[in-house]
């Protein structure tokens, strides 16, 4: 029988001892560590195969984007010319129509509206209780706007006068415009009223100082003028 203890030999020309070692389980030690070897490399080629599967598996599911080829087709020119638009003839300008004859309605006198404007003499307007300072100046008329002939009035063909009373303002404006009653047809007063409140005046002074002047009448004539038509 073999001893499995380490045997010594004793070199007789150093007379050292030299330690000699024999493992028999070498072999089968070096077996194992290759089959170990073989499985972990299979184990990392079989990994590496299943990434490989999965990575080609994900392109194949992934959508691809449809591309449109476009393709220019050349429109085939036509080597025909257009033809010409023909001329228009020219139109012959018609003669002049020939006047028509005017009908009675149309031949007799057109009425026209006219205002008459109050001027600024004693016919006019009248004043009522203007005492004058001495020396000092009396309000004259600057401004007077002709009122618009009322277009009810114009079409019934009435006419008529219209007397307002007001009074003229230290500035020269008026103020309190009314009719007086009975003096006045309905249809012409407010064309009157608005007229009046336009008047421009120069203001009464006395002692040095522009005062009020109430009571100031002014006369509106509204009448219709007949124009006789030209033939």
């Amino acid at each position: 029988m073999t001893s499995r203890w380490p045997q010594i030999r004793v070199n007789r020309m150093s007379h050292a001892p030299i330690l000699i070692t024999s493992d028999r389980l070498l072999p089968f030690r070096l077996l194992v560590a290759a089959a170990i070897g073989i499985v972990v490399a299979g184990l990392l080629t079989l990994f590496m195969h299943v990434l490989i599967a999965f990575s080609q598996q994900e392109l194949i599911d992934t959508p691809r984007a449809n591309m449109l080829d476009f393709v220019r087709i050349k429109r085939e020119e036509s080597s025909q010319r257009k033809a010409p638009r023909p001329q228009r003839p020219k139109t012959q300008e018609a003669p002049p129509a020939p006047p028509t004859p005017q009908s009675s309605d149309q031949s007799m006198s057109e009425t026209a509206l006219q205002v008459s404007m109050p001027t600024a003499s004693a016919d006019v307007g009248m004043t009522i209780g203007t005492g004058i300072g001495t020396g000092d100046g009396e309000y004259l008329p600057i401004v007077k706007v002709a009122p618009t002939y009322p277009i009810k009035a114009a079409a019934e063909g009435k006419e008529g006068e219209c007397l307002v009373v007001f009074t003229v303002t230290t500035t020269g404006a008026t103020k309190d415009v009314e009719t007086v009653e009975g003096s006045c047809p309905p249809i012409f007063a407010r064309s009157s009223i608005m007229a009046a409140k336009k008047f421009k005046y120069k203001p009464r002074v006395v002692d040095g100082k522009p005062i009020e002047v109430p009571g100031i009448y002014n006369l509106f004539n509204y009448t219709l003028v007949k124009r006789e038509s030209q033939e």
